[in-house]
């Protein structure tokens, strides 16, 4: 059986990426696979650098990274509002992907080597970053994508780039309930 751990980077835990997130988990649990959620916005944490001598990883932390072991598929549901991502998403991935971020003196080694995992980051865009994206097709989740998770050995990751959905019965918005249903199935 599959392992999906789908990470909800909503800081606001907004309708749309709700409903963008059931129809993916619909789909990975249709398909067979066992599901858990990490969602940012309700983790306590420090999203700043530790420094040497603190006392480690916070209890929600140390859960999340669990669950990431656990895993076989990450797929990270983040909105981008003005061209970037919150700073509380930023270090969450600092916190947890990178290693010089976690390892603290007189504490158990964290390894930041996901190898044998597979990704998808659905970048959930609004207006500025919608227009931005549709004239470069360079959206912000690429660092996400680049820095944090193939330089921890997660491959493949693929990518998707939503525009400002306005309303979930338009359309566009149930192509993409029906498209992440599909990539939950397949568990792309």
């Amino acid at each position: 059986m599959k392992q999906v751990v789908i990470i909800n980077a909503d800081i606001n835990k907004g309708e749309t990426t709700r409903a963008l997130i059931n129809a993916y988990r619909h789909g990975a649990e249709g398909g067979q696979a066992s599901v858990k959620d990490i969602v940012i916005a309700d983790l306590i944490f420090n999203p700043n650098k530790q420094v040497p001598g603190n006392t480690g990883l916070e209890p929600d932390l140390v859960s999340a990274i669990v669950k990431l072991n656990w895993a076989s598929h990450i797929v990270i549901f983040c909105p981008v509002f003005k061209d970037s991502i919150n700073f509380k998403i930023k270090g969450f991935f600092d916190r947890i992907f990178m290693p010089d971020q976690v390892f603290v003196i007189n504490q158990p080694k964290f390894s930041n080597d996901f190898r044998g995992r597979s990704a998808r980051i659905v970048s959930i865009l609004d207006e500025a970053a919608w227009a931005d994206w549709q004239d470069t097709q360079r959206a912000t989740y690429l660092s996400i994508k680049r820095s944090v998770l193939e330089k921890c050995n997660i491959k493949p990751v693929h990518t998707s780039a939503i525009g400002h959905i306005y309303s979930l019965e338009n359309q566009y918005a149930q192509k993409w309930l029906k498209k992440l249903y599909s990539f939950g199935i397949k568990l792309i």
